[in-house]
């Protein structure tokens, strides 16, 4: 193979599993969705399993990162930046000035 036809193989496949993995996290975002117009609140989850508040942050950080990439691909810029906002006042309570997060 050629250098040309190697380059078009790895793009070709980086393509389709950028495709399987945009499917997944609508799959996601629509569940979570799902959930949230039933009601289901994370909150209320969270409080029964045993998890510390870092882990409960750290939960909800990766659901926000996952919303926001999806109205990012959707370019539904003005909801994803709410969702920033939010990431970012998750990420203060997780850093406590130690940039771990």
């Amino acid at each position: 193979m050629t250098e040309d036809e190697i380059q078009r193989l790895a793009d070709l496949i980086f393509d389709r599993m950028m495709e399987k993995q945009e499917k997944l996290d609508q799959d996601y975002y629509d569940q979570v969705k799902k959930l949230h117009e039933n009601g289901y609140v994370i909150s209320e989850a969270s409080d029964s399993s045993g998890l510390n508040d870092e882990e409960k942050l750290v939960g909800e950080l990766a659901r926000l990162q996952t919303m926001m990439m999806i109205l990012e691909d959707k370019e539904e810029y003005e909801k994803a930046a709410v969702i920033q906002k939010k990431i970012q006042v998750i990420n203060k309570k997780l850093n406590d000035g130690t940039g771990k997060y």
